[in-house]
């Protein structure tokens, strides 16, 4: 018997969130979402070499609250988001799923 993967996973979960109706489906998006977020935060504080610290005093914003962001376990606000943005030189956009370039 293999190693079950982290696809497998997934599959699973999804299956289960498909079973249980749309209020699961839709939680399982907004953790999704959550996710996908907080990496693009991770990814650009490490592209512009800086701390979660040092985001930290630049944002006023505080290193735990950034911690659990790019853990994705935090839903952050809109002007949150837009601190940290500025601070990383990035704002705030929507981006069409068709045209999302994975960074």
């Amino acid at each position: 018997m293999k190693n079950p993967t982290f696809d497998d996973l997934m599959q699973q979960i999804e299956a289960e969130a498909q079973e249980e109706g749309p209020e699961a489906v839709a939680q399982l998006e907004a953790m999704r979402h959550r996710y996908y977020l907080g990496g693009q935060l991770a990814v650009l504080r490490k592209r512009r070499g800086i701390t979660q610290v040092e985001l930290a005093v630049q944002s006023g914003v505080e290193q735990a609250d950034i911690s659990k962001i790019e853990r994705g376990i935090s839903n952050p606000t809109e002007d949150t988001l837009a601190r940290l943005g500025k601070v990383l030189g990035a704002r705030l956009a929507f981006v069409d799923d068709r045209e999302r370039v994975a960074i």
